[in-house]
């Protein structure tokens, strides 16, 4: 098979040796079928917090809309504290819903939010089950979504900005040691430091266990589900005495999947005619995997010279996902194989500017640029098909021996983005933030506009906040794509699409609407309400429509959604609660891209009237507690979810689930030694039996249930 030579990196440090590992065609264990037929930025934001003094729900001035910040010590008082997934973090903010392989969704949107890291933003990568953030390196992450400033691009799929734990906080270092049930190991090791001027901190970590990915059964094991993932990550950062500062970021990950297999499934065809028909084959012995590698780094400079500042980044992104199938097994199931290597390479300049004009005016400029190198080298294997009605022994089955079908692609594209936007202290009580950003977009679409932003913060007393906003937003698909060459390749054999009309992804261009209202009702009690209404042209979605786990775009003609949001946070001593609660709905129609990836007949319904988007679920909500006495810490947590769309068309829905969590934590304070923590996690504790999806809505192409109840502990000495 023939391979496409990929770019390196201009920053050659992000590729960690430690953490390469070579993919071959064969590295699943499988072979090809024997016989074929050959064919922007502010300075980062610094939140600090004791563990009685927990910052959540507030408004900030400069950006106009409900916020959500969560510390490093809130994320312990979470089921597997700092070893959980991040999304698992993301999922305790307000409107925010859990999903399946990794995903969170921010206001039923798709799950395309946005990463800054010390206030870079990252660039995207390629949807797989990896998580781009590491939850050890979480120093506090703040939530933003809804009508925010120019700044900001793509604010309503959910902003994420995040602050590193840096050296001068750690001061020495982290070994500590995590696992329980599915076989779970997860080792990790942190060191950090600060001295003259410079901090430093460094991180790597190794997880296995055997349920990587969601269940397809009930069963509380999985069948063949293992994962082993490793990750590092690398922070150095020096202030010179000019009030400069330059800083180095590096991540690195590399994660093996096994695909979990469903049992007693039956052959797709009937393979009587075929010449070289695949052998019977028990579908629990499948050996489908996925590798998934994922490297990122930025350099950036930020310097203040009286009342003006600015930060330039420059960033790297390098993304992988191999799938190798098990040829055999595919082939019988579902006609089709197909070993699928993307790639996708990015490069971005980001440049911001801040002038404070007086006591009223703080005035903001900036550059967003950034060029893809997106491309793949697939290998699929499928039958022909009998074309002739009059022979109804052939007619639509197999015939002959298996076909490779070769797609190699490549495709570059670039992204550019100006704003500029003043943020206008109109009285003591007053704040507007007015602005505008100019976007444009060239690849398989090229498209521009520009996006006005506006929004207003009244602080009504000490402990009475208003806002309201207005965004228009610019939010173009990601690069890799498919074009209508290869869909009507596939005509007349076991991967035949319905119809091949194919027409390409847009820009989503969407006006955006939100309002609300924190209060603190007594000291260490706060209660936020927000709103939100959406108008979407071309409204981006994807689904898992191929072999491989990895999501596709598509667009709808018209959609819009709303909803509301409220929580409520509550702190006072050693005791600290929140709860949140969602509600939403979304409406959609007339798919107007890659529409060959649908049945004709979903098309047909989708085209005459509204549906739900798959992943919507009316209600949604979190909630926890954690009481702190002495060193020992109690916490409890749960998630809701009202369940996602399901059936023809997602005109049904899935049964609610809320599973519920349970954790206990100690620290020993060894004299002139450090400090040793102990800690248990009870996940699920009730054992409920849940469906996360079905397989049966729009895009969904498989069964996936919740985890079943675990009991892990874990130990860590911090010295």
């Amino acid at each position: 098979m023939n391979s496409i030579s990929k770019p390196s990196l201009s920053l050659a440090l992000i590729v960690l040796p430690f953490l390469s590992q070579a993919q071959t065609a064969d590295s699943s264990g499988n072979q090809p079928p024997a016989n074929t037929t050959q064919a922007i930025s502010l300075p980062p934001i610094i939140v600090t917090a004791s563990v009685n003094e927990p910052v959540r729900q507030q408004t900030d001035l400069s950006v106009g809309t409900s916020t959500y910040t969560i510390t490093q010590q809130q994320i312990d008082t979470i089921a597997q504290g700092q070893s959980t997934s991040f999304n698992q973090v993301l999922a305790r903010t307000p409107g925010v819903s859990d999903d399946t392989y990794g995903a969170i969704h921010f206001r039923n949107e798709d799950p395309y939010y946005r990463y800054y890291i010390n206030g870079t933003l990252l660039p995207s990568g390629i949807n797989g089950f990896s998580q781009d953030i590491d939850t050890h390196f979480v120093q506090s992450v703040t939530t933003k979504v809804g009508a925010l400033p120019a700044y900001y691009p793509e604010g309503n799929y959910g902003i994420v900005d995040i602050t590193t734990k840096s050296g001068a906080s750690l001061n020495g270092g982290d070994a500590s040691f995590y696992g329980g049930s599915y076989d779970t190991l997860n080792p990790s090791f942190s060191y950090g430091g600060s001295s003259h001027g410079t901090d430093f901190y460094f991180h790597g970590d190794y997880l296995h266990d055997s349920l990587g990915l969601e269940n397809p059964t009930s069963s509380s094991t999985a069948i063949h589900d293992e994962t082993n993932q490793y990750k590092g990550f690398a922070y150095i950062s020096h202030q010179y005495p000019d009030a400069g500062r330059l800083s180095f970021v590096l991540s690195g990950s590399d994660a093996d999947y096994q695909i979990p297999n469903t049992p007693g499934q039956t052959a797709g065809f009937d393979f009587s005619n075929t010449t070289v028909a695949p052998n019977p084959e028990d579908s629990t012995a499948l050996n489908e995997t996925q590798n998934e590698q994922t490297y990122y780094g930025f350099i950036a400079y930020q310097q203040t010279i009286d009342d003006f500042s600015f930060q330039i980044s420059q960033v790297d992104r390098d993304s992988t996902v191999l799938f190798n199938p098990d040829y055999n097994g595919d082939l019988l199931y579902n006609g089709v194989a197909a070993r699928v290597n993307e790639y996708n390479l990015t490069n971005g300049l980001q440049a911001d500017f801040t002038w404070q004009i007086g006591d009223d005016h703080t005035v903001k400029a900036g550059v967003l640029g950034d060029t893809q190198a997106a491309g793949a080298s697939n290998a699929t294997y499928v039958y022909n098909v009998g074309i002739d009605p009059a022979n109804p022994v052939t007619f639509g089955n197999p015939i002959g021996a298996p076909v490779e079908f070769q797609d190699n692609h490549f495709i570059r594209g670039y992204d550019e983005a100006v704003y500029l936007q003043d943020e206008w202290k109109v009285t003591n009580k007053l704040t507007l933030n007015y602005g505008l950003r100019f976007e444009q977009v060239k690849g398989y679409t090229d498209q521009s506009a520009f996006s006005p932003r506006i929004n207003a913060v009244y602080q009504v007393d000490k402990a009475t906040a208003v806002h309201a906003g207005y965004a228009r937003y610019f939010d173009p698909p990601q690069l890799l794509n498919i074009s209508s060459e290869n869909v009507s390749r596939f005509d007349n054999t076991t991967n035949a699409a319905d119809q091949d009309t194919d027409d390409p992804v847009k820009v989503e261009q969407s006006d955006y609407f939100d309002a609300g209202v924190t209060h603190d009702f007594i000291p260490g009690l706060e209660v936020g309400a927000d709103t939100y209404y959406k108008i979407a042209k071309d409204q981006i979605d994807d689904g898992q429509f191929g072999a491989a786990n990895i999501s596709s775009p598509y667009n709808y003609d018209t959609a819009s959604m709303y909803g509301v949001e409220l929580s409520v946070d509550y702190t006072h001593d050693g005791l600290s609660a929140y709860g949140n609660f969602s509600a939403g709905d979304s409406w959609a129609k007339n798919i107007v891209s890659s529409q060959f990836e649908f049945d004709s007949d979903e098309l047909a319904y989708i085209d005459n009237q509204n549906v739900n988007f798959d992943q919507q679920q009316y209600y949604t909500g979190s909630a926890g507690v954690s009481y702190t006495w002495l060193d020992t810490t109690v916490h409890a947590d749960a998630t809701y979810g009202d369940g996602i769309r399901r059936g023809l068309a997602n005109t049904e829905k899935l049964d609610p689930y809320y599973p519920v969590n349970f954790g206990l934590e100690h620290k020993f304070t060894l004299p002139s030694a450090g400090d040793l923590t102990v800690r248990f996690d009870v996940l699920n504790l009730f054992d409920q039996v849940y469906v996360l999806n079905d397989g049966t809505g729009i895009g969904e192409g498989a069964v996936k249930y919740g985890n079943r109840r675990g009991f892990y502990g874990g130990i860590s000495y911090e010295f």
